[in-house]
């Protein structure tokens, strides 16, 4: 193909309507008239009207210069079109493979072209396939860095260090002036040390790279996504139960849909039934305090006595704590109720009545980080003095806050709510020194796991690390329409 030419002015200007007599060029004129007029729209930094054109000429597949400039001219930067561009170029390789026997300029641009907008949205491996290709085309020493980079950003970096070494360390061969630097030296010693070190890669002393999961991995299979991109850190962990595991859960109300999941896959679970209303550390705290010794606020040990179901009791709930094999632990919600007076903590009786006056009558807030650690350390404490054997999981309930007494946003109050909760678990399972406890990341499978899922990430490109412009574009149009004066 020959090198196409044009204005790269072209890409910053402004979108115009296509008038009639463009319209009728397009429609009815003759592929000569079309390319001049399209040569003389970017000259005139007319894109619509030079996109419309190119995008005519580029219907006739053999036409690689007009499919090639068209691809130019629809990526304004945006992550959409970005990944419109991208394809477009991509699609003119796979029609003429030949293109990569040919190392002429212009296929070169065309190449490298494709690869960087694969590297920008992705896929990273057609991006380190394409500059793996390029640079055998151009042997370029700016080809041999890009290609090194691309090679590090792959999921799978231990089977392409070696290869981007070698391409960083090519670049800097063909061109020392711009790329030996001290940076890229120590990149280098680096990265020779760590291939030095592969035999030792299940070593837990070794720093490992976590990735962003790709968009098809949010869409696919939910188990394969937790256990290879969310729980990935529990990997090689024992296997700690069977069919014989006697489950006990509580916290909140989650724990009864941990209980009767673990019911329906054939487990044994019994679930604390009072988890709707006793959400909180604090009110956990309060009802194990109960269940152990009676001795609690007056108030909260008679609304426990309310809450217990038919048929519970605090001997009975303690014989079954007694002889559960796996302790679940869920967090629910950072924000409770204390007395303004004392400071204590409450458990009112919240109704549609009186829930309006709740605020007015308690204090009301999002509790530390710090008070939550220690209300937990202190039930875990509990349960070990029952059931020393117990393996503790804690998980982080992502039901929302149905309401809050101190944010008039109960979405902003739930952000801070879990933003505490999934802090306190991270304490308490990996800086209190304590064992037999860990971690299960069902916050992250919902919050994380679900908004990657919907149109909100790679609705423009594919990529699960990009936001939607359409959602972008109405948060700000939100955020204008509130601030804007003149609106």
């Amino acid at each position: 193909m020959s090198n196409p030419h044009f204005s790269e002015a072209i890409m910053n200007s402004s979108a115009s309507n296509l008038d009639p007599i463009v319209t009728h060029l397009i429609e009815h004129g003759k592929r000569e008239d079309l390319l001049a007029a399209g040569a003389q729209f970017i000259r005139e930094n007319r894109r619509s009207d030079a996109i419309a054109c190119f995008a005519r000429l580029a219907e006739e597949k053999s036409d690689l210069n007009a499919r090639f400039i068209h691809a130019q001219l629809i990526d304004d930067g945006s992550h959409k079109q970005l990944a419109a561009a991208r394809d477009a170029a991509v699609s003119i390789l796979e029609d003429f493979p030949a293109l990569f026997d040919n190392g002429t300029e212009a296929n070169c641009a065309l190449v490298r072209f494709a690869a960087q907008r694969c590297s920008y949205v992705g896929p990273q491996e057609k991006a380190a396939d394409l500059y793996r290709r390029l640079v055998a085309m151009s042997n370029s020493a700016a080809d041999y860095y890009h290609l090194s980079e691309s090679l590090s950003h792959i999921n799978n970096v231990a089977n392409n260090l070696a290869d981007s070494i070698a391409a960083l360390e090519k670049a800097i061969a063909l061109d020392p002036a711009v790329y030996d630097t001290d940076t890229n030296r120590e990149t280098i010693k680096l990265g020779k040390a760590a291939l030095a070190q592969q035999a030792e890669a299940a070593s837990p002393k070794r720093k490992k790279i976590g990735r962003y999961p790709l968009t098809e991995d949010f869409v696919g299979d939910l188990p394969a996504l937790i256990k290879k991109h969310i729980a990935f850190d529990l990997r090689n962990e024992e296997k700690f139960i069977s069919r014989a595991t006697r489950f006990f859960t509580m916290g909140s109300c989650f724990a009864r849909n941990i209980s009767a999941a673990l019911n329906k896959s054939g487990y044994n679970s019994t679930h604390m039934e009072i988890s709707e209303y006793i959400n909180t550390t604090f009110a956990n705290r309060a009802f194990v305090d109960w269940l152990s010794t009676g001795k609690t606020d007056v108030a909260v040990s008679e609304r426990i006595q309310e809450l217990l179901p038919p048929g519970w009791s605090a001997d009975s709930t303690l014989e079954k704590i007694r002889n559960s094999d796996v302790f679940i632990l869920t967090l629910g919600v950072a924000p409770a109720f204390f007395d303004k007076t004392t400071g204590a903590f409450v458990l009112p009786r919240p109704t549609a009545l009186n829930s309006r006056v709740l605020g007015e009558k308690y204090e009301y807030r999002t509790t530390t980080v710090q008070e939550n650690v220690d209300n937990v350390l202190y039930l875990i404490n509990f349960v070990r003095k029952l059931a020393p054997h117990a393996k503790v999981v804690i998980t982080v309930s992502p039901v929302p806050l149905i309401a809050s007494f101190e944010f008039e946003s109960c979405v902003v109050a739930d952000c801070l709510s879990k933003s505490t909760m999934r802090l306190v678990a991270h304490q308490v399972v990996h800086q209190s020194g304590l064992s037999n406890v860990l971690y299960w990341p069902s916050f992250e499978v919902f919050r994380w796991g679900g908004s990657n899922a919907s149109n909100f990430y790679a609705a423009d490109d594919g990529a699960a690390w990009h936001v939607s412009e359409e959602k972008v574009n109405g948060t700000i149009g939100a955020f204008i329409d509130m601030f804007d004066a003149g609106r």
